[in-house]
């Protein structure tokens, strides 16, 4: 079996990367050990290989995204006019607004559902509100200036003043059930359909080229340059890739495909793609369907207190996300989260009897040192991301690995993952040249289930 590490990379059997007495072409297979290789220069790479990888016989391949949970978890809406809604056993028609793109979408809403109807503040139900069946099938009427809307008709079950009460336009309405009389049949059903995107793989290419001379000259320190240059050369090709598994834009462009990346995708999304990269101190994160998270924040408005509030958001169990998040940061990031000590601090906080977390150092499964954060939304697992640097020198990057995928071109028994050609100099020239190549790109699902910190204060040139 080779051997291979950050030092070495053997060449002497079979299975070795190289043979350096087979002067003819060949092929070699090197996708599952070129994770291996350097894990700490490339966590996210390993990671998505180890647990993320699905091969894709596309070079522009689809996948779908299913945003049920958030209607079947979060059942709100939204009036879309003022109303006076009248004593219980009154009917009357209500208007619904139905933002594009948001979660006020009504096609869930079916005859027989009861609502609440509270105050304009989405947050509360005061004790004025009033119950409501909707006795007709909701109909949707297209748009009504810049949102659609949708009618039906609603009959009063009770209401707080036992006579009338009114409904303002943006009054928040919370679904709270079915009701249907007995003998009835079966209710109206309602779904909503997949959403489907796509993505690009990419080629990558590295070359390793030397002379026969050069290869046949014993060298102090390092008596093989070969060997010590493909493995140089190895690692490079890896990082190529987890470069722009982080930050490449997805495109196509003369013939050639770029593959997107977790940060490349967020901000993005964030800046161009209709999203918000959110610059306010000290306020939550903000929803929005289909879109990732971004916030820029000044370490010290970063205390225990807010960065929970965060967690609270981006762990939410309707947005479909898992409840562990891979925290790819930067080595200054990182270094805060450990030096921090004030009692309005993260790992100092004075209300951890209160508030229960744990904060654990340990070696990872793949060979990084991760530190592992426990909260009462979920668990953030720490691992050093060294491409964050320079302008991303502040970069913490959540990635729930559950909606990302590594996705190698496989197909028609040809296996574009990672691998190696030898000799693929010209039949002319006294050199050796050999050739790594991978077609592969990143797959990003439920982009709501991401999200990217900027650490202001923590940016320097670090190189």
């Amino acid at each position: 079996m080779a051997t291979y590490n950050q030092g070495q990379v053997g060449f002497g059997d079979p299975g070795a990367v190289i043979d350096s007495t087979v002067h003819s072409r060949r092929l070699y297979d090197f996708s599952d050990r070129i994770a291996d290789l350097a894990p700490e220069e490339s966590p996210f790479f390993v990671y998505l290989s180890k647990v993320g990888k699905v091969p894709t016989s596309d070079p522009q391949f689809r996948f779908l995204e299913d945003r049920n949970k958030i209607q079947a978890m979060d059942r709100s809406f939204t009036l879309g006019a003022s109303i006076t809604i009248p004593a219980a056993n009154s009917t009357v028609e209500y208007t619904v607004e139905t933002s594009a793109g948001s979660n006020n979408s009504v096609g869930w809403l079916i005859k027989g559902m009861v609502f609440v109807v509270g105050e304009t503040t989405n947050t509360t139900l005061q004790p004025e509100s009033c119950t409501v069946r909707i006795e007709t099938a909701p109909v949707s009427h297209g748009t009504d200036g810049t949102d659609g809307y949708t009618t039906f008709t609603g009959k009063t079950i009770s209401a707080a003043t036992g006579t009338t009460t009114t409904g303002t336009d943006n009054d928040s309405c919370i679904v709270i059930g079915t009701s249907y009389a007995e003998g009835s049949g079966a209710p109206d059903v309602w779904s909503r359909e997949l959403e489907n995107d796509y993505g690009y793989t990419q080629i990558f290419k590295t070359a390793c080229e030397m002379t026969n001379t050069a290869r046949a000259t014993e060298y102090r320190g390092y008596r093989d340059e070969w060997q010590r240059i493909w493995n140089l050369k190895l690692r490079e090709h890896k990082v190529d890739i987890e470069r722009a598994m982080l930050f490449g834009q997805r495109a196509t462009s003369g013939g050639i495909n770029y593959s997107e990346g977790i940060v490349g995708h967020i901000v993005y999304q964030c800046n161009a793609g209709g999203g918000t990269f959110q610059t306010t101190h000290g306020t939550q994160l903000a929803y929005s369907e289909g879109f990732p998270y971004a916030k820029s924040v000044a370490t010290s408005q970063l205390t225990y207190d807010i960065l929970l509030s965060d967690l609270e958001v981006i762990y939410d169990p309707a947005r479909g996300g898992t409840s562990a998040k891979l925290a790819l940061c930067s080595l200054p990031v990182l270094s805060w989260f450990n030096k921090l000590g004030s009692s309005a601090s993260f790992v100092g906080n004075t209300n951890a009897a209160a508030t229960p977390y744990n904060f654990e150092r340990s070696t990872g499964t793949y060979g990084h040192k991760v530190q592992k954060i426990e909260t009462i939304h979920g668990d953030l697992t720490l691992v050093k991301e060294p491409m964050f640097r320079n302008l991303a020198a502040g970069y913490m990057c959540m990635v729930d690995l559950d909606h990302v995928s590594y996705r190698p071109l496989v197909g028609n028994g040809v296996n574009r993952d990672t691998s190696i050609t030898t000799n693929v100099q010209q039949a002319d020239e006294d050199l050796r040249k050999d050739l790594i190549l991978t077609e592969a790109g990143l797959e990003i699902t439920l982009p709501e289930t991401h999200a990217l910190l900027n650490f202001e204060s923590e940016y320097t040139d670090n190189g």
